[in-house]
């Protein structure tokens, strides 16, 4: 092991980088550059700068530091480089790098990065296996990985609550990370789009005055949701995220939700993105087979559309034609052509489709 420097700090994770994270995007990124022409580079500072450039994704210039850097230990080399491979959206390498051993201290943070690459690679029972073997204390990264991975298995109210307790853990300390954005998501997910509003809202404020990119990015994607699915804002969403996974991810809302809206031909060109993609394959295939079914006359009515939503959110059939003030019947005819209109088998496939609220 060489050069240990501040060992202290290596137990830091992204979610926690102090100072630089707190004092603005520039200065953070000048600070981070010049910490690293240091002779001899140590662990502990090699660590928190190359931390703030992926913050800043700055990662065409955290990549470079990572291949010249000599004198590092091993194991926070890896670490950073399979942070740097996932958010250039190389899953499968950051999984060769992340599953790596490395010391105790820096054990949980290496659990929660692999479980995010492993997540953006389609691994999602190797990463529900990884966190089952992680018996350390709970910490920000490992409820922010929970959240994800709860949210991949369309578990959206566990994942909401995990993001809410990783926002407690940090307690407003970094502006540059955006588990709001992520708990908007999980809100919209199961319906709540109040909360999702407050906390989209709350991470574009944060992300703009920041500036980085893939925050924007991320914070336009949830407020999008959050007002019921706004096309314009996933646009934008997609062009601040560039090739990320979070991309694919925004793509895929937008084109489910542009055939929802009967705009088959703007859903195909989105859907077409995804399909070069191994970890979404089988969402792009399901896409697919949709817009072939579709001809331009999928757009709900709008009572297709509330009946979907209600019965989206968990409500029985009984129950939707109560709130609705309709006849058990109607209610079955308006599911049977939403499926159909939307091309899924049933509640289970409604469930993983997107609904717009207007």
């Amino acid at each position: 092991m060489t050069n240990n420097g501040p060992l202290d700090e290596l137990g830091r994770t992204r979610f926690e980088l102090v100072p630089g994270a707190l004092t603005g995007r520039a200065e953070a990124v000048a600070t981070a550059r010049q910490a690293l022409t240091a002779e001899p580079l140590d662990d502990g500072t090699f660590w928190q700068a190359v931390l703030v450039l992926t913050h800043a994704d700055e990662l065409e210039l955290a990549q470079q530091h990572w291949i010249a850097a000599t004198g590092v230990s091993r194991d926070v080399h890896d670490l950073l480089g399979g942070r740097i491979m996932l958010l250039r959206g190389d899953p499968r390498a950051a999984v060769r790098l992340l599953g790596r051993d490395v010391r105790p201290r820096l054990r949980v943070v290496a659990a929660a990065w692999l479980v995010l690459a492993l997540i953006d690679a389609g691994e999602l029972g190797r990463a529900r296996a990884v966190l089952e073997a992680e018996r350390a204390p709970d910490s920000a990264d490992l409820h922010f990985a929970r959240g994800r991975l709860l949210l991949a298995e369309e578990q959206s109210a566990a994942a909401l609550d995990e993001f809410l307790e990783c926002g407690r853990f940090l307690a407003g300390l970094n502006p540059a990370v955006p588990w709001r954005s992520w708990a908007a998501l999980a809100a919209a997910d199961r319906g709540d789009l109040v909360l999702a509003r407050i906390c989209a809202d709350k991470d574009l404020v944060a992300a703009r005055r920041w500036g980085g990119p893939r925050g924007i990015g991320l914070a336009l994607h949830a407020s999008a949701l959050a007002r019921g699915g706004d096309d314009v804002l996933l646009e934008e969403a997609i062009t601040f995220l560039g090739n990320s996974s979070e991309a694919l991810r925004a793509r895929h809302d937008l084109a489910q939700l542009l055939l929802a809206r009967g705009e088959v031909e703007r859903a195909r060109r989105h859907a077409r993105h995804l399909q070069s993609c191994p970890q979404w394959t089988e969402a792009a295939d399901a896409l697919t087979s949709r817009l072939l079914r579709n001809d331009g006359e999928s757009a709900l009515s709008g009572q297709e559309r509330r009946t979907a939503l209600l019965a989206r959110a968990g409500r029985s059939n009984r129950e939707i034609a109560a709130e609705l003030g309709l006849t058990l019947r109607t209610v079955e005819f308006h599911l049977t052509r939403v499926y159909r209109k939307m091309g899924v088998a049933g509640r289970p496939g409604l469930r993983r489709a997107f609904v717009p609220t207007a």
